[in-house]
């Protein structure tokens, strides 16, 4: 017979509840024995209210780290019982304060025994097996990011690593200049020079320039260029990331890819050139080494950039290049 311990971290919150379950049914059972018909679970609100006084559902939900609906529920159920009592609050009449009633205070003096009993219990569990100490880190680990997040993120370093640097094929120049126009449509506009230059990138490649493109599970996802500006120097341009693909990594991996041929070259000089208003794309240009200079040469043919960056070989990789 299958059981849940099968499907490790997978079932890791259905193995978590039937522990718990197992915690309450044991106390449970324990209360009953001494003539206590409340459920185990609702000791929690009489724990605080017992050792903080008079508290708001809030405020308990928030300690508790339970939803506002669920405590209300439940703190209903023990003022039925009558071993908790509402108080106006004098800071807003619209708001009622718990408190432990006369009975509720009793009960939890009569118990007081029973407390040291279960607390007894769970200590000679963690002699072996240190359960309290986990679940308070687990808890404030996903206080600090949540479990979601931290699936999101799983899947975005698998997508990452799936992703490939391939040279540019013909048969993806639709999905160049797509990729391409996607980029400009979002942030500026597509100004003639760059009809002309997308419509023909094999053009780029017979000049003497070389393009690279990310492609992920057989689609393009990104682009980059080196482009011949004259002998001896080159442009880094056409860096394009589909929105969906964004934070993969996929643009640091391509300008890695560009550089790397771009060492292989016979230039003196790479530059780029873009736009102020593209800060993060800026900053991922700088952790490489391009550095903001004055453009040479009068204006840039595209009335979108005024931003130049020349790149400057990291000092590490200038000691490390053969002499």
């Amino acid at each position: 017979m299958p059981t849940l311990h099968e499907y490790g971290h997978l079932l890791l919150a259905s193995r978590l509840r039937k522990v718990s379950e197992a915690f309450f049914n044991g106390v449970d059972e324990v209360y009953r024995e001494h003539g206590v018909d409340l459920p185990s679970r609702s000791f929690a609100i009489l724990f605080l209210l017992r050792d903080h006084g008079r508290l708001g559902i809030s405020e308990i939900a928030a300690s508790l780290g339970q939803t506002h609906p669920a405590v209300s529920q439940m703190s209903r159920k023990l003022l039925a019982r009558g071993v908790v009592r509402e108080w106006p609050d004098p800071r807003d009449d619209r708001r009622r304060l718990l408190a432990l009633s006369r009975q509720g205070a009793a009960l939890m003096r009569r118990l007081a025994p029973t407390f040291a009993a279960i607390d007894g219990a769970v200590a000679t569990l963690e002699a072996r097996l240190p359960l309290s100490a986990t679940l308070t880190a687990v808890d404030e680990a996903l206080g600090e990011r949540s479990f979601a997040r931290r699936i999101r993120a799983v899947e975005r370093a698998s997508e990452a690593a799936a992703v490939e640097i391939i040279p540019f094929e013909s048969r993806y120049r639709g999905e160049f200049k797509r990729l391409n126009l996607e980029w400009l449509q979002r942030f500026f506009r597509v100004e003639p020079i760059d009809e002309v230059v997308l419509s023909d990138p094999e053009a780029l490649i017979r000049a003497g320039g070389h393009l690279f493109l990310a492609r992920l599970h057989g689609r393009i996802v990104g682009t980059c260029g080196l482009l011949v500006e004259h002998p001896g120097a080159m442009e880094l341009s056409k860096m394009s990331v589909t929105e969906s693909c964004q934070g993969l990594g996929i643009g640091r991996r391509l300008l890695d890819a560009a550089l790397a041929k771009y060492l292989t070259l016979d230039c003196r000089r790479l530059y780029l050139e873009t736009n102020s208003a593209l800060t993060p794309a800026i900053t991922l240009y700088e952790s490489v080494g391009f550095r903001h200079a004055p453009r040479p040469g009068g204006p840039s043919p595209y009335e979108r950039a005024d931003v130049y960056m020349v790149w400057r070989k990291p000092a590490a990789a200038r000691r490390a290049a053969p002499r």
